[in-house]
């Protein structure tokens, strides 16, 4: 069985996939990509004697095996599905590093060589098997001809080796699954199911990109020697919860996790490493302390599998409280999406190679429409005065962007670079209003191309526009249009949820304890470029705050939209419009969800929020406005959205159907 988990048949078409690629011309791939796939090439050159003249030109590497020359055609995300061209309509379709990309074409070779030769050169002998204890054994033992170990039988083999059975049987009991897939030289390949931990609400589940329902899958391959802890032997770790015949379908959080296996690994073979936090805080004490504390007791476990569930229990409810790429504590405050710490290399790395490091997070596979509106959001920050452009933009905010071949921001949080910056948000939004006429949301798509990108306009506008995305930590989702709540009257209603995990536990607690209500909030676009990347936040008396606290510090609200709009960049809400009795959203029945655009020039956003009513609680001018003390008491649940439509009156306490449908609504997604 080969552990190259993306490795499909070959498939054959009409035309010979070796002649399409022998007419291609190669292209250059951007700065810093280029040095890794290098680096991976000698390392296979190393690593595999049949390889050949290996040689990497841009995107395009070609080597040879046994004097037949296969081709790759590297993606534009070094690391995503790609194609091996051959000899004889060779066609491979596979994913990961070069290393992998050629261990899996040197497989498929060999899988389908059969008795007639053998790549690696010499004698051919029959895979060795794990070292078993065969005494007891009446028969052969499985797979002694070098063949799979039957998966549906991993008793059979793992009652061959003592530890391994005994680690079986604590995760058995630990409601974890644990098969023996096959075996390949000298390792099985094991497979863990792992529920997702209680705490991950379904809320939480979506923003992750998990099936709440299915069990988390860990494949990789294991040998009897992983048990001396030593960092000679590799924990190498595929996560995922589907797979189809063409491997497995990779989950948002892949490489974070990925990268806690790692770190994991490291920690229990004692070879972990303090990351340098150049010049920043290492991250808030207690988050350090937490993860200390979770390798200390893992680390004194005996066995791997079981210290490795245990760490992946506690880990996987707090993946946003960490850095996707480093695994160290962020040194702000997490909101829900997990995201990149503002580490000098951690952000290097995201700019310059993108999903291969951030995993499905990435740009690369963003929703178009909401990517828009983010864009459309920081294209209003940028044009806020130098003060308030500061504060918005200011400390940890502050986007670090590379010039190709260079490892050292470009520009940095000071006066000349926030003129920079205001510089590359007005071309990017001179870039979009020239192409969104043409191209729609694809503008976004065109954006990336070589000839006619933002990279002819300025080598840092790519950069900047998957900052965006990347650093946007609230999860939006479009609602469909059966989901839209007709009386807000806009087709642009997007669920918002940017609570983490703990904050969420925590506010359906105070819910249950003191009820709760629905209320909107109102700001002005530029200042929600900075609200989805920092949170909800009690402004009052801080520099974050724009519209003063007539009512005391807290969070402003609102039981009525009118008087949420009024602090929303408009001062008179259309009155009686969007009432039951009016078409509201449901009538934009030819929006294409996902596919829309917004308008900075006129742009308008409410969220709808729930509010528990704990006592601190206070309802001032005429009950239409509520102040809310304690941040742990509100959550954004909903955004809407108004390009060029007056904000309709609508009042969340004196509509009873209305608090019904929000209560629906919002329990599909945060109730357990």
């Amino acid at each position: 069985s080969s552990f190259i988990s993306s490795r499909t048949r070959l498939s054959c078409g009409a035309q010979s996939g070796w002649s399409r690629m022998s007419k291609r011309k190669p292209s250059p791939l951007h700065g810093g990509v280029s040095g890794r796939i290098q680096a991976d090439a000698e390392e296979a050159q190393a690593r595999f004697p049949a390889v050949q003249n290996l040689c990497v030109d841009g995107e395009i590497v070609t080597f040879q095996v046994s004097g037949e020359e296969f081709t790759v055609a590297l993606p534009e995300v070094y690391g995503s599905s790609c194609n091996v061209y051959g000899p004889d309509e060779f066609d491979l379709s596979c994913q990961g590093p070069l290393v992998d990309i050629i261990a899996a074409v040197l497989q498929e070779l060999e899988d389908g060589a059969g008795d007639d030769g053998c790549l690696s050169g010499g004698d051919c002998p029959s895979p060795p098997m794990l070292l078993r204890d065969c005494s007891d054994e009446t028969d052969a033992p499985l797979g002694s001809d070098g063949g799979e170990l039957a998966a549906e039988s991993p008793e059979v083999f793992a009652q061959s080796f003592p530890t391994l059975q005994q680690e079986m049987l604590e995760l058995d009991a630990m409601n974890i699954s644990c098969t023996v897939d096959g075996v390949l030289g000298d390792a099985a390949l094991l497979t863990l199911g792992l529920p997702l931990p209680e705490d991950i609400s379904r809320s939480t589940a979506e923003a992750w990109g998990f099936a709440r329902d299915k069990p988390l899958k860990l494949s990789f391959p294991f040998s009897e020697t992983h048990y001396t802890r030593t960092a000679t032997h590799r924990l190498d770790v595929n996560f995922w919860q589907d797979k189809s015949t063409a491997g497995f379908t990779p989950l948002d959080a892949g490489v974070q996790l990925g990268n806690i296996a790692k770190s994991f690994w490291r920690h229990m073979c004692g070879t972990a490493d303090t990351v340098s936090a150049d010049g920043l805080e290492a991250g808030p004490a207690l988050l350090v302390a937490k993860r200390a504390s979770l390798f200390e007791d893992v680390v004194a476990h005996p066995g791997v599998l079981v210290p490795f569930a245990r760490y992946l229990r506690h880990r996987l409810p707090c993946l946003h409280e960490y850095c996707v790429i480093c695994d160290e504590p962020l040194v702000f405050p997490p909101l829900l999406r997990p995201t990149v710490c503002t580490r000098t290399l951690c952000c290097y790395s995201a700019r310059t190679f993108g999903a291969a490091v951030t995993g499905e997070f990435s740009s690369q596979n963003a929703s178009l429409e909401v990517w828009d509106l983010l864009v459309a959001m920081a294209i209003c920050a940028g044009r806020m005065d130098n003060n308030r452009m500061e504060i918005l933009f200011g400390g940890q905010s502050f986007p670090q962007l590379f010039m190709p071949g260079s490892t050292q921001p470009a520009i940095k949080a000071s006066g000349d670079g926030f003129k920079r910056l205001r510089e590359l948000l007005q071309q990017l939004a001179t870039y979009r209003t020239s192409q969104a006429g043409r191209n729609g949301i694809n503008w976004l798509n065109t954006a990336f191309s070589e000839r006619s990108g933002i990279a002819t306009i300025d080598e840092l506008l790519p950069q900047l526009l998957s900052w965006v995305w990347d650093s946007n930590r609230s999860y939006i989702l479009a609602l469909e249009q059966h989901d839209r709540i007709r009386e807000f009257n806009t087709p642009f209603q997007y669920l918002l949820l940017s609570a983490p995990p703990e904050q969420e536990t925590a506010f359906q607690k105070l819910k249950k304890k003191h009820g709760f209500m629905f209320c909107f909030h109102g700001s002005i676009a530029a200042n929600w470029h900075c609200i989805l990347r920092q949170g909800l936040k009690n402004a009052s008396g801080t520099k974050l705050m724009s519209s003063g606290q007539a009512y005391g510090p807290g969070i402003y609200l609102a039981r009525d939209s009118g008087t949420s709009a009024s602090y929303s960049g408009i001062m008179h809400a259309t009155r009686g419009y969007g009432t039951r009795s009016g078409t509201g959203a449901g009538a934009a029945k030819n929006e294409g969800t996902g596919r829309r655009l917004h308008n900075p020039e006129s742009l308008m956003m409410l969220a709808v929020c729930e509010v528990a009513l704990v006592p601190s609680l206070k309802n001032e001018h005429h009950h239409s406005i509520v102040v809310c003390p304690e941040e742990a008491a509100v959550v954004t649940r909903f955004l809407l959205v108004y390009n060029d439509k007056a904000i309709p009156n609508v009042n969340l306490q004196s509509d009873k159907q209305l608090h019904s449908e929000l209560s629906a609504l919002t329990g599909r997604w945060t109730q357990p």
